[in-house]
């Protein structure tokens, strides 16, 4: 974990010395794919100039072989069927062209009539070979596929050729044949220059494989299918391909393949087939690669146990030397010198600014104590209340004397648990509320009574930078009991005077009413009924009813008021 976070300067060099070589390290490594990437397309161009080269040649032997067979069908002896000397002139050609393996005249039921290799006639029917049926329907040169041959002791593998022999109206009269040896096939071809463990060979139309070079008669035998899905890529192609693929000896390979067609217009006859394996491209380039990793690995150790050499004399021990300097300032050091040697460089300067600094934060520790000392003094001389509690866990930090002689001294205590008592809570006036430690804030005035003393105080806080640099509340209360007191004799009189004016609220004077109406003028001059101003002058109202003499001044002669008189008995 502590090479991770790069927390040793020695770490950091060595990082720097690999951040430095990365650039160096991934061109390289980018060539090195460059390189293995060319070398694979170049090894698929080669193979495809391998394969075409050899589709060529097959062309040039079906040409040679076509003119030769179409030659011969134009001979007498061949034209009357002439058994022996048909034989004699087929023995003669076979020894001019050693590369076919037989000639043989057929006739039309499939009878060999003459064959220049062994005796003629010969009892052997070749009436099931595709190259004759192919040539007897079609009245023209065909090509077969792989066969193995039925005459002689030795049965060995062949591919054949077939053209008719057409009488003057056209119509075949015999098939003559001509077969090549398999196992004569490399001759064909110059294989002298073929890569490492790369291989050439044919197919015939059905994927049967007709020449294996270099031969490996147990995983490419000769008259065997290839590959089920090597086959399945070239007989859907119309044209030369190239893909990877694993081979029948279970080796990863490039091959490519090429048709070899009679005309463009007809399904090929032959396939030919180059392959290289993968590994054989692309080891020189590996090797290159590896080479060069190696190379530049070693580089990197020789950068890095230079840096590190180098780094400690000349970086390194010059900065612990000044981290053990400033962890003895820390310490409250400030006499501590380093032990560096002074030299003309960087680090030279820097511990002189280091001393410099002691220096200068001896002086201002001095003053500040002295300070502090000063401040401290003069809060003990207050006539008030003064301490100083941290925000967060409401500790005592300082109390002054005036506060020691009321609560003793509590530095270190929880302020609402020693100044106060009986609460599970910061008081409900905690001037700590509205104040934060944030940065300095203006005066909050509060009061409250001290459970304690039974006084009542008046009291202002702010937050302020105590002596060691932390944000702290400084509260300062002053004893207002007295005139607290003397408030509440105030109120209770005021009180007491209220409830008796509200008591004695009553009409006085002389006022001035009508002889007549029996309204009365108010200050104003105007004349009020008596009800309206009795009620806006006192907390009396009234309700209207009428009495008996009045009654019967107003109603006496009315029937209904005879009626209801008698009705009441009177």
């Amino acid at each position: 974990m502590e090479f991770i976070a790069f927390r040793s300067i020695r770490k950091r060099l060595v990082l720097l010395v690999i951040l430095s070589i990365l650039p160096a390290f991934a061109i390289l490594l980018y060539s090195g794919l460059e390189q293995r990437q060319n070398s694979i397309a170049n090894a698929r161009q080669d193979i495809l100039i391998l394969t075409h080269s050899m589709a060529e040649k097959q062309k040039e032997i079906t040409h040679f072989t076509k003119q030769l067979l179409t030659t011969l069908s134009q001979l007498s002896v061949i034209q009357q069927l002439d058994t022996l000397e048909s034989s004699e002139i087929l023995r003669n050609v076979l020894k001019q062209n050693p590369q076919y393996y037989n000639l043989t005249l057929i006739d039309l039921k499939g009878n060999v009539l003459a064959s220049g290799k062994g005796s003629s006639p010969v009892s052997i029917s070749l009436a099931d070979r595709k190259h004759f049926k192919d040539a007897l329907a079609q009245k023209k040169f065909t090509i077969g596929e792989f066969s193995i041959s039925r005459l002689g002791d030795k049965k060995i593998p062949i591919f054949p050729f077939a053209a008719p022999v057409l009488d003057k109206e056209g119509q075949p009269k015999a098939i003559l044949s001509c077969v090549l040896k398999l196992t004569d096939f490399s001759k064909f071809h110059d294989l002298s220059n073929l890569p490492e463990r790369s291989f050439v060979a044919t197919t015939d139309h059905k994927g049967i494989r007709l020449f294996y070079y270099p031969p490996k008669k147990a995983s490419n035998p000769v008259g065997k299918p290839i590959k089920t899905k090597s086959w399945d890529f070239a007989n859907k192609a119309d044209k030369p391909g190239i893909f990877t693929s694993t081979g029948s000896d279970g080796i990863k390979k490039i091959f490519a393949f090429e048709q070899v067609r009679l005309t463009s217009k007809e399904r090929p006859y032959l396939y030919v087939w180059a392959g290289v394996p993968e590994n054989n491209i692309l080891e020189p380039a590996n090797k290159t690669l590896i080479r060069n990793l190696l190379l530049m690995l070693l580089a990197l150790g020789s950068a890095i146990l230079t840096a590190l050499t180098i780094g400690k004399r000349a970086i390194v021990t010059p900065i612990k030397s000044l981290i053990n300097l400033t962890d003895k300032f820390s310490r409250g050091h400030l006499d501590a010198r380093s032990d560096y040697k002074p030299r003309l460089d960087e680090f030279s300067t820097l511990t002189t600014a280091f001393h410099d600094m002691a220096d200068t934060l001896k002086e201002n520790h001095k003053t500040l104590s002295e300070n502090e000392a000063r401040f401290r003094h003069l809060l003990n001389k207050l006539d008030a209340l003064v301490y100083v509690i941290e925000p967060n866990s409401q500790l005592v930090m300082f109390i002054n004397e005036y506060g020691k002689k009321l609560f003793g001294d509590v530095t270190g205590t929880v302020c609402w648990k020693s100044i106060q008592q009986g609460l599970s809570e910061p008081c409900k006036f905690c001037p700590n509320k509205s104040t934060t430690d944030d940065k300095p804030s203006d005066a909050y005035a509060w009061e409250g009574k001290n459970n304690i003393t039974g006084k009542w105080f008046q009291g202002y806080s702010r937050t302020i930078n105590w002596t060691d640099g932390r944000k702290m509340v400084l509260l300062i209360a002053t004893d207002i009991t007295t005139r607290k007191e003397h408030e509440l004799v105030k109120d209770a009189l005021i009180e007491k005077l209220e409830n008796a004016l509200n008591e004695i609220k009553t009409l006085s004077g002389l006022l001035p009413i009508c002889a007549s109406c029996k309204k009365i003028r108010d200050d104003k001059g105007y004349w009020n009924t008596l009800e309206a101003y009795i009620e806006k002058h006192s907390d009396a109202s009234f309700s209207h009813g009428m009495c008996q003499e009045c009654s019967e001044k107003l109603y006496g002669d009315k029937d209904w008021y005879i009626e209801m008189k008698k009705k009441k008995g009177g």
